[in-house]
Protein backbone atom coordinates (compact mmCIF):
# COMPACT_ATOMS: atom_id res chain seq x y z
CA UNK A 1 0.00 0.00 0.00
CA UNK A 2 1.34 3.47 -0.91
CA UNK A 3 1.58 5.81 2.06
CA UNK A 4 1.14 9.56 1.82
CA UNK A 5 4.22 10.24 3.92
CA UNK A 6 7.38 8.72 5.32
CA UNK A 7 10.07 9.74 7.78
CA UNK A 8 13.79 10.00 7.06
CA UNK A 9 17.04 11.47 8.34
CA UNK A 10 20.12 12.58 6.43
CA UNK A 11 23.26 14.70 6.41
CA UNK A 12 23.01 15.12 2.65
CA UNK A 13 21.82 18.72 2.73
CA UNK A 14 22.00 18.99 -1.07
CA UNK A 15 18.82 16.97 -1.57
CA UNK A 16 16.68 19.75 -0.09
CA UNK A 17 15.40 22.79 -1.96
CA UNK A 18 14.14 26.15 -0.74
CA UNK A 19 10.78 27.40 -2.04
CA UNK A 20 11.30 30.85 -3.53
CA UNK A 21 7.85 32.09 -2.51
CA UNK A 22 8.43 31.18 1.15
CA UNK A 23 8.92 34.09 3.53
CA UNK A 24 12.34 35.60 4.08
CA UNK A 25 14.71 34.04 6.60
CA UNK A 26 14.41 35.85 9.92
CA UNK A 27 17.88 36.06 11.49
CA UNK A 28 16.58 36.53 15.03
CA UNK A 29 14.27 33.53 14.66
CA UNK A 30 17.10 31.46 13.15
CA UNK A 31 19.38 32.27 16.07
CA UNK A 32 16.67 31.37 18.59
CA UNK A 33 15.99 28.03 16.87
CA UNK A 34 19.70 27.25 16.59
CA UNK A 35 20.20 27.89 20.32
CA UNK A 36 17.27 25.61 21.13
CA UNK A 37 18.57 22.80 18.89
CA UNK A 38 22.05 23.00 20.40
CA UNK A 39 20.51 22.93 23.88
CA UNK A 40 17.89 20.16 23.60
CA UNK A 41 18.24 18.86 20.05
CA UNK A 42 15.73 19.12 17.22
CA UNK A 43 12.28 18.01 18.36
CA UNK A 44 10.23 18.34 15.17
CA UNK A 45 11.23 17.11 11.68
CA UNK A 46 11.06 19.47 8.73
CA UNK A 47 8.33 18.80 6.15
CA UNK A 48 9.17 18.41 2.45
CA UNK A 49 7.18 17.42 -0.61
CA UNK A 50 8.04 14.65 -3.08
CA UNK A 51 10.66 16.91 -4.71
CA UNK A 52 12.27 17.63 -1.32
CA UNK A 53 11.17 21.27 -1.42
CA UNK A 54 11.07 22.53 2.16
CA UNK A 55 7.41 23.23 2.94
CA UNK A 56 7.86 23.76 6.67
CA UNK A 57 11.05 24.14 8.72
CA UNK A 58 13.49 26.17 6.62
CA UNK A 59 14.93 27.82 9.76
CA UNK A 60 15.41 24.42 11.41
CA UNK A 61 17.09 23.12 8.27
CA UNK A 62 19.58 26.01 8.18
CA UNK A 63 20.35 25.64 11.88
CA UNK A 64 21.02 21.91 11.47
CA UNK A 65 23.07 22.38 8.32
CA UNK A 66 25.28 25.12 9.81
CA UNK A 67 26.09 22.82 12.75
CA UNK A 68 26.58 19.74 10.53
CA UNK A 69 23.77 17.89 12.30
CA UNK A 70 21.50 15.29 10.67
CA UNK A 71 18.20 16.61 9.33
CA UNK A 72 15.09 14.63 10.32
CA UNK A 73 12.40 15.10 7.68
CA UNK A 74 8.92 14.01 6.72
CA UNK A 75 8.18 13.55 3.03
CA UNK A 76 4.51 14.44 2.57
CA UNK A 77 3.35 13.49 -0.90
CA UNK A 78 0.34 15.79 -0.68
CA UNK A 79 2.23 18.86 0.51
CA UNK A 80 2.78 21.85 -1.78
CA UNK A 81 3.94 25.45 -1.51
CA UNK A 82 0.27 26.46 -1.16
CA UNK A 83 0.35 24.86 2.31
CA UNK A 84 3.41 26.77 3.57
CA UNK A 85 1.66 29.56 5.46
CA UNK A 86 -0.92 27.15 6.95
CA UNK A 87 1.80 24.87 8.33
CA UNK A 88 3.78 27.71 9.90
CA UNK A 89 1.27 28.34 12.68
CA UNK A 90 3.86 28.81 15.44
CA UNK A 91 4.86 32.12 13.88
CA UNK A 92 1.97 33.37 11.80
CA UNK A 93 2.60 35.13 8.52
CA UNK A 94 2.28 38.89 8.47
CA UNK A 95 0.89 40.98 5.62
CA UNK A 96 4.49 41.65 4.62
CA UNK A 97 5.26 37.91 4.46
CA UNK A 98 2.28 37.29 2.18
CA UNK A 99 3.11 40.29 -0.01
CA UNK A 100 6.71 39.11 -0.44
CA UNK A 101 5.48 35.63 -1.31
CA UNK A 102 3.03 36.86 -3.95
CA UNK A 103 5.66 39.19 -5.42
CA UNK A 104 8.04 36.24 -5.86
CA UNK A 105 5.27 34.40 -7.68
CA UNK A 106 5.02 37.28 -10.17
CA UNK A 107 2.18 39.35 -8.70
CA UNK A 108 2.82 42.87 -10.04
CA UNK A 109 0.64 44.69 -7.51
CA UNK A 110 2.58 43.14 -4.64
CA UNK A 111 5.95 43.75 -6.32
CA UNK A 112 5.10 47.42 -6.96
CA UNK A 113 3.71 47.84 -3.45
CA UNK A 114 6.91 46.50 -1.89
CA UNK A 115 9.07 48.87 -3.95
CA UNK A 116 6.97 51.86 -2.91
CA UNK A 117 6.93 50.72 0.71
CA UNK A 118 10.73 50.50 0.78
CA UNK A 119 11.11 54.01 -0.66
CA UNK A 120 8.64 55.59 1.76
CA UNK A 121 10.15 53.69 4.70
CA UNK A 122 13.54 55.25 3.94
CA UNK A 123 12.14 58.70 3.08
CA UNK A 124 10.41 58.94 6.45
CA UNK A 125 13.34 57.59 8.47
CA UNK A 126 11.40 54.38 9.13
CA UNK A 127 8.35 56.21 10.52
CA UNK A 128 6.09 54.98 7.71
CA UNK A 129 6.15 51.24 8.25
CA UNK A 130 6.09 48.99 5.20
CA UNK A 131 2.87 47.33 6.34
CA UNK A 132 1.25 50.74 6.77
CA UNK A 133 2.18 51.57 3.17
CA UNK A 134 0.81 48.23 1.94
CA UNK A 135 -2.48 49.09 3.64
CA UNK A 136 -2.53 52.63 2.26
CA UNK A 137 -2.01 51.29 -1.26
CA UNK A 138 -5.13 49.06 -1.16
CA UNK A 139 -7.51 50.14 -3.92
CA UNK A 140 -10.47 50.65 -1.62
CA UNK A 141 -11.50 52.75 1.35
CA UNK A 142 -11.68 49.54 3.42
CA UNK A 143 -8.79 47.56 4.86
CA UNK A 144 -8.64 43.83 5.71
CA UNK A 145 -5.11 43.81 4.36
CA UNK A 146 -4.18 40.42 5.82
CA UNK A 147 -7.27 38.75 4.36
CA UNK A 148 -6.71 40.33 0.95
CA UNK A 149 -3.07 39.30 0.77
CA UNK A 150 -3.71 35.83 2.13
CA UNK A 151 -6.36 35.14 -0.51
CA UNK A 152 -4.75 36.89 -3.48
CA UNK A 153 -7.25 39.77 -3.53
CA UNK A 154 -4.73 42.57 -3.07
CA UNK A 155 -4.91 45.36 -5.66
CA UNK A 156 -3.32 48.79 -5.38
CA UNK A 157 -4.04 52.38 -6.40
CA UNK A 158 -0.78 54.31 -6.59
CA UNK A 159 -2.46 57.66 -7.33
CA UNK A 160 -4.65 57.71 -4.22
CA UNK A 161 -1.89 56.38 -1.98
CA UNK A 162 0.64 58.93 -3.27
CA UNK A 163 -1.71 61.87 -2.71
CA UNK A 164 -2.53 60.73 0.82
CA UNK A 165 1.16 60.12 1.51
CA UNK A 166 1.98 63.71 0.46
CA UNK A 167 -0.57 64.93 2.99
CA UNK A 168 0.99 62.73 5.67
CA UNK A 169 4.36 64.35 4.92
CA UNK A 170 2.81 67.84 5.10
CA UNK A 171 1.47 67.04 8.57
CA UNK A 172 4.80 65.55 9.63
CA UNK A 173 6.57 68.81 8.79
CA UNK A 174 4.27 70.76 11.13
CA UNK A 175 3.74 70.54 14.87
CA UNK A 176 0.92 68.13 15.66
CA UNK A 177 -0.53 66.41 18.68
CA UNK A 178 -1.24 63.23 16.72
CA UNK A 179 1.23 60.94 15.00
CA UNK A 180 0.75 61.63 11.25
CA UNK A 181 2.20 58.18 10.49
CA UNK A 182 -0.17 56.40 12.87
CA UNK A 183 -3.02 54.16 11.71
CA UNK A 184 -5.82 56.48 12.74
CA UNK A 185 -4.48 59.59 11.01
CA UNK A 186 -3.45 57.83 7.79
CA UNK A 187 -6.79 56.04 7.59
CA UNK A 188 -8.66 59.30 8.28
CA UNK A 189 -6.77 61.03 5.46
CA UNK A 190 -7.56 58.20 3.07
CA UNK A 191 -11.23 58.30 4.03
CA UNK A 192 -11.24 62.06 3.42
CA UNK A 193 -9.94 61.32 -0.07
CA UNK A 194 -12.80 58.93 -0.80
CA UNK A 195 -15.46 61.15 0.80
CA UNK A 196 -14.39 64.23 -1.18
CA UNK A 197 -13.23 62.42 -4.34
CA UNK A 198 -9.74 63.78 -3.79
CA UNK A 199 -7.78 65.54 -1.09
CA UNK A 200 -6.51 69.12 -1.10
CA UNK A 201 -2.93 69.34 0.26
CA UNK A 202 -3.31 73.10 0.82
CA UNK A 203 -6.29 72.45 3.07
CA UNK A 204 -4.31 69.82 5.00
CA UNK A 205 -1.47 72.34 5.46
CA UNK A 206 -3.92 75.04 6.56
CA UNK A 207 -5.77 72.87 9.09
CA UNK A 208 -2.56 71.45 10.55
CA UNK A 209 -0.79 74.80 10.79
CA UNK A 210 -3.76 76.43 12.49
CA UNK A 211 -4.51 73.55 14.85
CA UNK A 212 -2.48 71.38 17.18
CA UNK A 213 -4.08 68.23 15.75
CA UNK A 214 -5.50 66.05 18.49
CA UNK A 215 -5.16 62.28 18.60
CA UNK A 216 -8.20 60.14 19.42
CA UNK A 217 -8.28 56.55 20.60
CA UNK A 218 -11.31 55.84 18.42
CA UNK A 219 -10.91 55.87 14.62
CA UNK A 220 -14.40 57.23 14.02
CA UNK A 221 -13.77 60.12 16.42
CA UNK A 222 -10.41 60.80 14.75
CA UNK A 223 -12.01 60.94 11.31
CA UNK A 224 -14.95 63.12 12.36
CA UNK A 225 -12.58 65.55 14.07
CA UNK A 226 -10.26 65.80 11.07
CA UNK A 227 -13.18 66.08 8.64
CA UNK A 228 -14.54 69.06 10.58
CA UNK A 229 -11.14 70.80 10.44
CA UNK A 230 -10.72 69.91 6.78
CA UNK A 231 -14.09 71.41 5.83
CA UNK A 232 -13.23 74.64 7.66
CA UNK A 233 -9.89 74.84 5.90
CA UNK A 234 -11.40 74.16 2.48
CA UNK A 235 -13.74 77.09 3.06
CA UNK A 236 -10.94 79.30 4.37
CA UNK A 237 -8.65 78.81 1.36
CA UNK A 238 -11.36 78.94 -1.30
Amino acid sequence: MTTNWYLGETRDYSIFNFVESNREINKANLKKIEESILDIGVQVPIVVNSNYDIIEGQHRFLALKSNKLPVPYIVSRGASEDHISKLQESKKWTALDYCNSWAKKGNKDCADALEIAKVWYEETNRKMSMIKTLELLIDTSGYNILYRLKHGKYFINKKIASEVYECVKIMSDLETGANPFGNKVVRALKKLYYDFDGINPDAIHHMTKRNFIQGYSNEVDQFNYMKKLYLKSLKAIS
